[in-house]
């Protein structure tokens, strides 16, 4: 099969490349031609340094070797057959602490980011050996040179409160960052959204979003504003993603009876086939165009997203398509990917009978009929050249009519692959690509790796919270410290919280139900909890707890059990969502 495949260098502007790409994209959809995935270990294993390294050190030849031994530890399965996708070496055990320490003192100095005085060699590592560095280096090297100085600066100052406040107030290194509110309803809220990515999603001002008749507005209410749409782009009946339908636990307003998709591996785009009506194809790809946009903003203003997108969505995000394989199968449909295994080790038995010299013609094909699947035979599978789960996607011209034998199952394989991972998708993530760089260049994400990226977007991943972090992260006040009866029965609730009521807890007094990276150290500004004072007539025990979202601050009643605390947190913090009103 690769055989078929051309090789010719394509050039965007030439007559011969338009026909040469509709030739090809004839030959995928009638004859069942793909071409195969790349190593992505070529790129890696050259004497020469990338063209995108022009420093010039004693150490470089180092260097380069360090950035082969990463990529062979990294990409070494893509060298065998049926080989486990897993690192030799944990990435992290490459990070250079003297070089990080390094590149920290440049990143922490005011003078130097507002200046944009960043030396070359760390933008120039930080690209092509992002092993060398940790994911924190990395995303404020990221910020610094993705961005304006202002918006940099903002960053630094976000994520390093104890910087001199002399140095924050100095003229010279005082962001000076411009905000646009957008006001919006909260019936019909993605379409709001696609408005206001429309207006502002490309603007360099920060976005702050306040909700109609509703007081609140800044950080919490923008925080929720991109958790809600988020969670909005995951409604089934807008043909997005791959997995099975669910209801929310705790649906509230319009959520009631809608239907959300879930996929536990993340999701993925659902495959376009090659008779989809160019209407619904229309309103996907404004869909994603619109995504890309969302996460880009995101991304530029801070925020956090709650979209659960796998992993092989990411690697078409850095442009690594051509190297995705059916390894990446069970990160979107485990079921299928499993199935797809088995067939291919059918393949390998076939092919080893196939360069067995013993074997006359009658004996080699009795032992290829013989080869089977948990007792059935290929034949006897029932296949034909349609996509597994979507009948109506033909994996080739008239593929409903081609039923799959021992004979064409290795093309059958091939082109389930390609369908699912690129063929069938291609035209979404060119538009969310679209969208994405209509914001900023989709190549400074060149720092992080594809299994990043969702801390990136998404902030920590849920773990638990135990009472010692709590103690250091969180800040006590007006009517409470450490030692507070109300203190210690918080942080022992908080610590026995599972994965969905640290998820409410976080929207309710956040606005976003995860964490930035970091966890609570993160978190800025602070947790702050405050006494709630009430009458002398009045018992707390009655009473619900309530938050200002906007700087992170819990006002919480003295409870007199821990028990009745924990109730009316649970109660706020499910009941006390999607509004932003006085307390």
């Amino acid at each position: 099969m690769s055989s078929i495949i051309c090789s010719k260098t394509i050039k965007p502007c030439s007559e011969s490349v338009r026909s040469a790409s509709i030739s090809f994209f004839v030959s995928v959809v009638s004859d069942g031609v793909c071409p195969g995935v790349a190593n992505p270990l070529e790129t890696y294993l050259t004497t020469e340094p990338p063209e995108s390294i022009t420093f010039d050190d004693p150490s470089l030849e180092v260097t380069l070797l360090l950035r082969i031994l990463h990529s062979i530890s990294r990409y070494w399965f893509y060298l065998y057959d049926n080989a486990a996708c897993k690192e030799i070496i944990s990435t992290s055990e490459f990070i250079n602490s003297k070089l990080t320490a390094k590149a920290n003192r440049q990143l922490q100095d005011p003078l130097v980011i507002m200046t944009g005085n960043i030396p070359t060699w760390l933008i120039e590592l930080g690209k092509t050996c992002p092993f060398f560095f940790p994911f924190d280096t990395r995303q404020m090297l990221f910020y610094v040179t993705a961005f304006d100085r202002d918006r940099a600066m903002q960053r630094l100052l976000d994520t390093n409160p104890e910087i001199n406040q002399s140095d924050s107030q100095d003229s010279r290194v005082a962001p000076r960052l411009d905000r646009k509110k957008r006001t919006i309803n909260r019936e019909d809220l993605l379409k709001q959204a696609e408005s206001v990515m429309q207006d502002l999603g490309s603007s360099r001002a920060m976005l702050e979003i306040q909700y109609e008749n509703e007081v609140g507005t800044g950080l919490g209410p923008t925080q929720e504003f991109y958790a809600l749409v988020s969670q909005e782009l995951q409604r089934a009946d807008l043909g997005l993603w791959r997995g099975e339908e669910i209801t929310l636990a705790n649906p509230k307003g319009n959520q009631e009876g809608t239907k959300y998709m879930f996929n536990s591996r993340g999701l993925f785009a659902v495959p376009f086939g090659r008779t989809t009506k160019p209407a619904h194809i229309a309103k996907i790809k404004m869909k994603f165009r619109f995504l890309g946009k969302l996460m880009a903003k995101a991304i530029m203003d801070f925020r956090l997203l709650d979209l659960p997108l796998g992993l092989p969505f990411y690697k078409w995000m850095l442009r690594h398509e051509t190297s995705i394989s059916s390894h990446d199968l069970m990160n979107i449909d485990p079921g299928v990917a499993k199935s797809i295994q088995h067939l291919e080790d059918i393949i390998r038995q076939k092919k080893r009978l196939e360069q067995d010299r013993s074997q006359t013609r009658e004996t080699l094909q009795q032992a290829l009929e013989s080869l089977n699947m948990n007792g059935c035979s290929v034949e006897d599978l029932g296949l034909d050249f349609t996509l597994p789960g979507f009948p109506n996607i033909e994996l080739k011209k008239g593929g409903k009519d081609v039923p799959v034998t021992i004979y064409n199952l290795e093309e059958y394989l091939r082109l389930v692959v390609y369908w699912t991972l690129n063929e069938g998708v291609s035209r979404q993530f060119e538009s969310f690509r679209e969208g994405f760089e209509s914001v900023f260049p989709l190549h400074h994400l060149q720092y992080f790796y594809p299994e990043e990226l969702d801390q990136l977007l998404c902030g920590s991943k849920s773990e638990m919270w135990d009472v010692k972090t709590l103690m250091e992260c969180c800040r006590p006040d007006h009517g409470y410290t450490h030692d507070s009866r109300a203190i210690r029965f918080l942080f022992e609730v908080l610590s026995s919280f599972d994965a969905e009521q640290q998820r409410l807890f976080l929207q309710f007094v956040t606005g976003s139900p995860r964490l930035p990276v970091g966890g609570f150290r993160s978190l800025n500004p602070p947790l702050t909890i405050v006494r709630k004072t009430f009458e002398s007539t009045e018992n707390p025990d009655d009473f619900l707890p309530s938050v200002m979202t906007c700087v992170n601050y819990l006002k919480l009643p003295d409870y007199s059990s821990i028990e009745i605390m924990r109730e009316k947190l649970l109660i706020a913090a499910r009941e006390g969502q999607q509004s932003f009103h006085l307390s």
